[in-house]
């Protein structure tokens, strides 16, 4: 970072991104990318940068906001689609148009107000010339300017239609189209009910309020808008003073984009996901295929929680204890439970709080000793006293801080692409950038974790998750390549119901694990030095790299570490069958 870019920080243009994310989940790269060559993911960075209490401080109000708005407007439409786009403004008139401005999609109120259709071109509408020319001027500033990915239009209208307000967003490739295109959101329709609602919910807007604001949107001035209602100017600038206040806004140019990002949360619709159901593959004539899809078990906890947990292999084979990362890779496919079988290995996977149907935890609950209750309970529960641990990426921790506490229950520690706890920023920066991003996030601005947490967890939803995990791993062609493997990609797809179903909310709960994994617990890895600990690494796992494995073993010179160089996060799906035999052993050994 320059001397120029260390002093100030353009906080605007971060909030607007904010409130951008609640409209389209799928801006959330374009922030990641922002906050990350910002410099903001590194604590040097950010101590360099003038007032980041402040910065953080103002930036935390915008972020209750956003958030609010964003579960809200929460969509579980599974694949995003020109229809889905647009129908978060079915009280509105909106339209989307391609780069040599052809209208794709539109809806009733766009075509109502404009008279146009899909397959017309944006001269086509019904507009006089000068606001027409101002109209597709904005469209291919959009297209053309990489920095600005949105624009907002006050374009008269003339004679009795008086003047409207474009709001004009480039967004992402759908599963439809292959090239960006350009969402453009106007107030010439009727204003959203539910709106006023939620602006009163939020923000705390008297009825007078939301009705300057709504005049604000379809765009008078404080002049016209006295004229209207019949009071004195000065009234109505004191009210936009006092909307300005609360809303936390500087002018009112961000009030009406804030308004025109807002969604009608009372027409949000269900469309089917890409998240695959038992039923469409289930052959109950294989045993394996059974032993796969085989439902979850559940056990009451003693605070009245569910917990589910998922039993794979032989009920009389030695047992392990397995997490499932936060990607809840809790199944295994038929060649993986083939294997358990044949080397006796039972492996045991409880559902973390807040994954799955398994009760979330109270916020303020401490999550580590509640993840180590629940085990514990568990374990006792299937009388097993020692075991193995199996873990996975970031669950290094819970592994860690159970042995910790219990240690003659565990009888070795066995990491896949385990991340132990190191001191400082410096291994962020050869992460994947999307871990980079939340990892970093926990440690240096934890009050921007559950927001973008929560809204990765919508974006995949819509654009489904194998898309998501595509984008999140795309740096490990090893990783890319289970998404085409037909066995396997079923298997992948239901385990991500534990954190992209229906019915789940794991933003909490994945939000107060990272915060957990990304403090110091270095103490809890000493503690389990004299438990035998080895790790299976690989060189292409985007949450770290070659040199970082080199600080582990320095670190904790105890733990064998191996590293494979044709594997990324989801090594034991790509290595099964050097690693089955291998487990089972330990397990095996621990009695």
């Amino acid at each position: 970072m320059t001397d120029s870019q260390s002093k100030d920080i353009e906080t605007s243009a971060f909030v607007n991104q904010l409130y951008d994310i609640a409209l389209d989940p799928q801006s959330l790269e374009l922030f990641i990318d922002a906050w990350n060559n910002a410099g903001l993911d590194a604590s040097a960075a950010r101590q360099t940068i003038k007032d980041i209490d402040v910065f953080d401080d103002a930036y935390q109000a915008h972020l209750n906001r956003a958030e609010t708005f964003l579960s809200r407007a929460a969509e579980r439409d599974g694949k995003l689609s020109l229809a889905a786009t647009l129908t978060p403004f079915n009280s509105l008139a909106a339209f989307i148009v391609s780069r040599d401005l052809t209208v794709l999609a539109s809806n009733q109120g766009a075509q109502s107000a404009f008279e146009i259709s899909d397959g017309l071109n944006l001269s086509d509408m019904r507009l006089q010339g000068e606001a027409l020319e101002a109209l597709a001027a904005g469209v291919r500033d959009v297209f053309l300017t990489a920095d600005r990915p949105d624009r907002l239009l006050n374009i008269e209208f003339g004679g009795q239609l008086g003047p409207a307000l474009f709001q004009i967003r480039r967004v992402g490739r759908t599963t439809q189209q292959t090239d960006e295109h350009a969402l453009v959101v106007t107030t010439r329709y009727h204003w959203q009910t539910a709106l006023g609602d939620t602006l009163q919910e939020v923000f705390g807007l008297t009825a007078a309020e939301q009705g300057v604001v709504r005049a604000l949107v379809e765009g008078l001035d404080a002049k016209t808008i006295s004229a209207e209602r019949g009071t004195s100017e000065g009234t109505v600038r004191g009210q936009i003073k006092s909307i300005l206040s609360k809303m936390h806004a500087r002018t009112q140019s961000e009030v009406i984009r804030l308004v025109l990002s807002l969604r009608d949360v009372s027409n949000a619709t269900n469309s089917d996901t890409d998240i695959a159901t038992q039923e469409s593959f289930y052959d109950t004539t294989d045993w394996l295929t059974v032993e796969v899809w085989k439902p979850f078990k559940s056990v009451t906890l003693p605070d009245g929680r569910r917990l589910d947990y998922h039993d794979m292999g032989p009920a009389t084979g030695a047992p392990v204890l397995y997490s499932h990362m936060g990607y809840g890779l809790a199944r295994w496919h038929k060649p993986m439970l083939k294997l358990a079988f044949q080397h006796g290995l039972r492996v045991i996977c409880p559902i973390r709080a807040g994954y799955g149907q398994s009760d979330n935890l109270d916020p303020k609950a401490d999550v580590l000793a509640s993840t180590r209750d629940d085990t514990l309970f568990l374990l006792n529960q299937l009388g097993i006293a020692r075991l193995p641990y199996l873990t996975q990426g970031n669950d290094l921790l819970f592994a860690a801080d159970f042995a910790a506490h219990h240690p003659k229950m565990i009888s070795e520690i066995i990491g896949i692409c385990a991340r132990p706890c190191l001191p400082g920023d410096q291994h962020y920066s050869g992460m994947a950038k999307w871990h980079r991003f939340f990892l970093s996030t926990a440690r240096h601005a934890p009050h921007l974790l559950k927001f973008t947490t929560k809204a990765a967890v919508a974006l995949a939803k819509r654009i489904g998750v194998i898309e998501m995990y595509r984008q999140m791993n795309q740096r490990s062609p090893a990783d890319i390549a289970l998404m085409n493997i037909d066995e396997l990609r079923p298997v992948l797809l239901a385990n991500a119901e534990l954190i992209a179903g229906e019915t789940t909310d794991v933003a909490q709960a994945y939000t107060m694990e990272v915060l957990a994994t990304e403090a110091d617990w270095s103490h809890l890895l000493m503690q389990c030095a004299s438990i035998k600990t080895w790790f299976v690494n690989g060189a292409e796992d985007p949450a770290t790299d070659i040199a970082t494995i080199a600080e582990y073993r320095e670190a904790y010179p105890w733990i064998k570490i191996e590293v494979v160089s044709d594997a990324g996060q989801l090594l034991l799906y790509q290595h099964f069958g050097d690693l089955i035999g291998r487990i089972a052993d330990a397990a095996k050994a621990a009695h």
